[in-house]
């Protein structure tokens, strides 16, 4: 049996961990409202509820040029 090291098992689990949360974000970003996917079911409202009250403006990135 092959010995492994720290730098093997640091590299497993950050690909794992990759893996999962690009499902998860995957999942997030869906407009489905029934997600089945391998073991996980669910039934949410993708619908995106924001209060205006809570919004803030958005300053602009540049100046205009002015002649």
């Amino acid at each position: 049996m092959e010995r492994y090291t720290l730098a093997d098992v640091g590299i497993l689990i950050t690909t794992i961990s990759g893996a999962v949360v690009l499902i998860l974000g995957a999942l997030q970003k869906s407009k489905c409202s029934k997600i089945d996917c391998c073991c996980l079911k669910c039934d949410r409202n993708p619908a995106l509820k924001t209060d205006a009250s809570q919004l803030t403006p958005r300053l602009p990135t540049r100046l205009p040029d002015n002649p």
